[in-house]
């Protein structure tokens, strides 16, 4: 039987069950929202996260076409969203290489939220990292801690 285990929880599984996806909510920020954001609504406070997803892919799948699969998809779903800056390769542990990049998404009060995300497929799975936090200050008094959070994936 797998057994999951992610921080302090641990589940014990049957066959056939895998992990999808795990949801990391960083502490709160002292700061408010920047009030000059233009939004169609109240800016809520953001908390920054670490989303992390896992898929079984076919072993053609490589980290550059999964990135392009999944810009593609949002675009296809009307995501608005573009890369902020180019895609970079990494070596991470273990031999494995991944893809970074970073995006700028709307979120659903209509703020700027910036994402650095990590793509790496090994074994027949595509692990994907998000990191997230407000665009602007927020996310750039937080990029160094992202980053070595991604490339301490293993």
């Amino acid at each position: 039987m797998p057994q999951i285990n992610v921080g302090p929880i641990s589940v014990d599984l049957q066959s056939g069950w895998t992990l999808s996806t795990v949801i990391f909510a960083g502490p709160q920020d002292d700061q408010q929202p920047d009030p000059s954001l233009l939004t169609p609504n109240p800016v809520r406070p953001f908390q920054r996260n670490l989303v992390v997803t896992c898929e079984a892919v076919p072993a053609s799948v490589t980290a550059d076409s999964y990135v392009k699969r999944q810009s593609d998809g949002l675009r296809k779903v009307g995501v608005a969203h573009g890369y902020a800056r180019p895609p970079e390769r990494v070596d991470l542990s273990g031999d494995r290489e991944g893809v970074i990049t970073e995006a700028v998404v709307v979120g659903p009060s209509g703020e700027r939220v910036r994402q650095m995300q990590l793509v790496c497929v090994a074994d027949g799975i595509a692990y994907t990292l998000i990191t997230s936090h407000l665009d602007g200050a927020p996310f750039e008094n937080n990029r160094a801690e992202f980053r070595a959070v991604l490339l301490s994936f293993k």
